[in-house]
């Protein structure tokens, strides 16, 4: 009985493909699939090995879309915007809460750039260039930014990437955020802001921290590095105590280029996180609205 409803609905889907309604199937099978029990009856059918629902109750933007690599590059939900000139530059970088890891569903229009290899998209969550598949701080930071700029965001960060690895001479931490820049200051755009979310791999393994810090920020900016205001997290919290010896460290970064803006992302409790490590809405909205203050203070002054 099994086989011959099987072979039933086998007979359908060539009939569908045979008529044109190929594209109609497909979309009808994407709405499906990403349903509760969804999953389940396209495995059972037809063999789809699909984890979308569990995908899209986790957190994911597109979750019938899988993409390969470290980066997020798919570019079928961006829309490809021509680069500005003369525009500011935002470099969010770190580790997986400066990426594609926060659980939030919502979106935040606004009029910026995203820049990812070579060319500038509108800037919506994921986040290209940077890791994972959920949402990221840049959009809402984007949102809340008063200012008749159009500024360009790097979206860099790389989930547990430690400071060692984020400082390897020649690595790809380094060398994407390098490139982006030299291919947009070809149109005069320079970097104004280098946001810093970093440290929860680093947590009781802080050790010459703040050195290979200089090293990553040095090696990006270059001989601008009075020019670039830096924003720093006291970030150490994944599931486990904060480090209050690497806070006083990420403290002491802020004042050894005059920055006297830094943020306690270690205070967030639970109720800030999903997971006891990764934002959710809340510990979006939080961040996103102190980062955006700097920054609006920053360019009333």
């Amino acid at each position: 009985m099994k086989f011959l409803y099987r072979k039933k609905i086998i007979i359908t889907f060539i009939f569908l493909l045979i008529s044109g309604s190929y594209f109609v199937f497909v979309d009808l099978r994407i709405k499906i699939t990403c349903s509760k029990y969804g999953d389940k009856i396209f495995d059972n059918l037809f063999g789809f090995d699909s984890d979308c629902y569990e995908r899209k109750i986790r957190g994911v933007i597109y979750p019938n879309e899988k993409i390969t690599g470290n980066r997020y590059n798919s570019l079928k939900n961006k829309k490809k915007i021509n680069c500005p000139s003369n525009s500011p530059i935002i470099i969010i970088s770190g580790q997986s809460n400066s990426a594609n890891f926060i659980k939030s569903f919502k979106k935040y229009d606004n009029s910026h750039f995203n820049y990812f290899n070579g060319n500038c998209y509108e800037l919506s969550s994921p986040t290209l260039g940077a890791e994972g598949e959920m949402s990221s701080l840049a959009p809402a930071i984007a949102k809340k930014i008063i200012s008749k700029k159009k500024f360009i965001f790097i979206t860099s960060g790389i989930g547990g990437i430690s400071i060692e690895g984020a400082a390897k001479v020649n690595g790809d931490f380094i060398n994407y955020n390098k490139h982006a820049l030299k291919n947009l200051k070809i149109k005069n755009n320079y970097l104004k802001y280098f946001i810093w979310i970093h440290g929860e791999t680093n947590n009781k393994k802080s050790e010459g921290y703040q050195n290979k810090f200089r090293y990553i920020f040095e090696s990006i900016v270059g001989g601008k590095k009075s020019k670039v205001n830096l924003i720093i997290t006291q970030t150490s919290i994944c599931n486990n105590q904060r480090d209050i010896h690497l806070n006083e460290i990420q403290k002491k970064i802020s004042q050894v280029y005059n920055s006297k803006n830094i943020i306690d992302t270690d205070e967030l409790k639970n109720n800030y996180r999903y997971d006891g490590c990764h934002f959710n809405q809340f510990g979006l909205s939080k961040i996103s609205t102190n980062i955006s203050n700097l920054i609006n203070q920053i360019e009333n002054e």
